[in-house]
């Protein structure tokens, strides 16, 4: 699991790192052609948006990876240590599950697509390959969270990713 995990977190910084750093040059270069040269470069728009796919839901898998996904967590804070570790695998796991149907649905959108062969209007870029980023992330995300779901089974601490712990801290009425 852990060398899964280590594959997993190395996809996804490379894709995140080099997709941010991208867009940070798309962005810089026609924001220099416009003001100094006096153009624009057509498809730098396109392409930014492109990465923002890609940075988008794979960006949802590397935060579930680190835990640092939106919780809503009133009620689970005044659970005990048992509790929370039972509701932090439901939780984790019908994530997982729902991130499998989602994957689903993006793969069945994705077929649409190709059978309509859609193109950017720019780069005509046949839109099924850039949309192919949207299920990878979902499925990257499915496999953190079941990764999630397996280190609290296999534990006796509660994690919220496969190496985050839940840092839940008690706080006496007395200290505030």
């Amino acid at each position: 699991m852990n060398r899964l995990f280590q594959w997993i977190q190395k996809i996804e910084a490379f894709l995140l790192a080099w997709s941010i750093i991208a867009i940070a040059a798309l962005s810089i270069g026609n924001v220099f052609c416009r003001a100094v040269l006096g153009f624009s470069v057509s498809f730098t728009g396109e392409l930014s948006q492109f990465l923002i796919i890609i940075v988008t839901f794979v960006g949802l898998s590397y935060a579930a990876s680190r835990g640092r996904h939106i919780r809503m967590t009133a009620f689970y804070d005044q659970l005990n240590r048992r509790w929370r570790k039972i509701l932090m695998v439901a939780i984790s796991g019908l994530t997982a599950l729902l991130m499998l149907l989602l994957t689903w649905y993006a793969f069945e959108y994705i077929a649409t697509v190709r059978f309509l062969e859609t193109v950017s209007p720019v780069l005509q870029v046949p839109l099924y390959l850039v949309y192919l980023f949207v299920p990878l992330g979902l499925l990257l995300t499915a496999i953190q969270y079941g990764l999630t779901v397996w280190r609290n089974l296999t534990s006796p601490d509660v994690y919220i990713s496969y190496t985050q712990k839940d840092e839940y801290e008690t706080t006496v009425v007395g200290e505030l």
